[in-house]
């Protein structure tokens, strides 16, 4: 018999003592003799340590769970059942384990976010890799503490949607705006967006940013974005929207697409045309304009129309056209304040980001793109939301 099995065995009979001080010191020898060879024992040997040592755990004091905690920690294939204890303990107990232990599954933190409180999910935004389906569910639960922490992990893993709620909790929470800025996975538009409300000195890092990028790409990027808008009039053939690329089409030919026009088809009401105009001035794909649009704080389309040198007159007549109740003509009156105090330059800078995403996101959708009249429909219903 090994001497694993064998103290085991005397693990089995201390157990069924009501000695608390031969509990300590055997569950101390045992997690030594486990420790020494943790990958050697038979199945059926580790269902005993597991079952043995989780009992004998929940009747010894705080300090030992937290000593066999932060030995079993780095250990993969620690006793499940037992890891999972140690992880609904007190935070004191558990962290060490929720930080580091591969012994727990994805779907032991779900549970453990979902039925512990802040502290535990604080400790679980310190694991080394934090894939997207356990971010996403801190996103949602976690309070300022768990989305800093979660945000300056270079290991967490965000998904598009998680990616958004974090900017928008940085909005308010002003300690989370440092390291998401400082995240490299933060998409183009979301950087655009927190532009708005960060730091002097947090602007100039995402303005650092758009610098990394190749000017000779940039000017490519609008060429093509632009090029693409005209070659989408003869694939929408049979939508109802080729009647406005067509427009569009015949006005870039002649030079024509300029501020004036913008103006004319806000007035007469072209949805269509004004989006596929917007989205050639800018030097942006229709798909990013849409995006633009669909952004009801204003912000995006200040900096895109401040980047373009559209005058003040024209950015407000854009505004007040798509506006559709009272709380979006507050929202607007505030960023016209605002449009004249960001300087064209600097947002210039930050549409580099969005010019060179709509080429790439165009690339890879080539082969996944819908027919004419889905995608006729879906712009015809965004230009006039």
């Amino acid at each position: 018999m090994s001497a694993g099995a064998s103290r085991l065995k005397q693990l089995i009979a201390v157990a069924k003592e009501g000695s608390s001080e031969k509990r300590r010191d055997l569950l101390r020898d045992i997690t030594d003799v486990f420790m020494t060879t943790p990958d050697r024992f038979t199945s059926t040997e580790m269902q005993h340590f597991d079952v043995i040592m989780s009992r004998v755990t929940q009747q010894v004091e705080t300090a030992l769970r937290q000593e066999l905690s932060e030995k079993l920690a780095d250990i993969p294939n620690a006793p499940q059942g037992l890891i999972r204890q140690l992880a609904q303990d007190e935070i004191s107990v558990a962290a060490p384990v929720l930080r580091r232990s591969e012994a727990l599954t994805e779907e032991d933190l779900l549970q453990i976010i979902r039925r512990r409180g802040q502290d535990h999910m604080h400790a679980i935004t310190k694991r080394r890799l934090v894939p997207e389906k356990l971010t996403a569910e801190l996103v949602e639960r976690g309070g300022e503490e768990v989305l800093v922490s979660l945000a300056e992990n270079r290991g967490a893993k965000f998904s598009d949607d998680s990616m958004e709620k974090m900017v928008n909790h940085a909005r308010s929470m002003k300690r989370l705006q440092r390291p998401m800025t400082d995240r490299f996975d933060l998409p183009p538009k979301l950087l655009t967006k927190m532009y708005f409300f960060v730091s002097s000195a947090l602007k100039k890092e995402i303005l650092k940013r758009s610098d990394m990028l190749d000017p000779a790409i940039i000017d490519e990027a609008v060429k093509t974005n632009r090029s693409r808008i005209l070659k989408e009039a003869v694939r929408d053939a049979q939508s109802e929207v080729a009647a406005a690329r067509q427009f569009i089409s015949d006005k870039a030919t002649a030079n024509q697409i300029n501020e004036s026009l913008i103006k004319e088809l806000i007035e007469m009401k072209r949805a269509t045309e004004f989006l596929l105009a917007f989205a050639h001035i800018v030097g942006v794909d229709s798909s990013t304009a849409q995006a633009i649009m669909k952004d009801r704080t204003w912000e995006s389309l200040a900096i895109a129309s401040r980047a373009a040198g559209l005058e003040r007159a024209t950015f407000a007549k854009i505004v007040f056209g798509l506006q559709k109740d009272s709380t979006e003509q507050n929202k607007a009156l505030r960023i016209l304040d605002l449009y004249l105090k960001i300087p064209q330059e600097a947002a210039e800078r930050v549409m580099r980001f969005w010019r060179v995403r709509s080429q790439s996101a165009a690339a890879q959708s080539a082969n996944d793109r819908p027919d004419a009249e889905q995608r006729g429909a879906r712009l015809r219903r965004v230009a006039e939301a």
